[in-house]
């Protein structure tokens, strides 16, 4: 069975290239543009890896961390990849912290990511 993916990116063109290259390798993908949207469909939804960028919008709802915790605390056994311009080591120690199996770099090769949420699938 295709994995799951939930995409969460403020960015309305890298969320769609995202969604576009993922559907296109055979992945069941949803995908969002704000916190708010993403907890629901966290809420709602079992996925089996979850993408998210750290910056998702200025709303007091939260940011890619509050995606993370969630998916934790909802879906404990879901791969979970950072995908951020903001890749720093404080940022990239923030995530894993939170329970993020990964952290990639923007930009970087389509390829790169799906590879990062691959193994992260397989190590869960």
């Amino acid at each position: 069975m295709s994995p799951r993916l939930l995409v969460l990116d403020d960015d309305d063109a890298i969320l769609s290239l995202l969604q576009r290259y993922f559907h296109g390798i055979g992945w069941r993908v949803q995908g969002c543009t704000a916190v708010p949207d993403g907890l629901r469909l966290v809420e709602a939804h079992r996925f089996d890896a979850v993408i998210c960028d750290l910056h998702l919008g200025a709303g007091p709802e939260g940011d890619g961390l509050s995606i993370i915790n969630r998916v934790r605390e909802r879906s404990p056994e879901a791969a979970v990849v950072l995908f951020t311009a903001a890749a720093g080591n404080g940022v990239r120690a923030a995530a894993l912290e939170a329970g993020a199996d990964a952290v990639v770099a923007k930009p970087a090769p389509l390829a790169d990511l799906r590879d990062a949420a691959v193994r992260a699938m397989k190590s869960r």
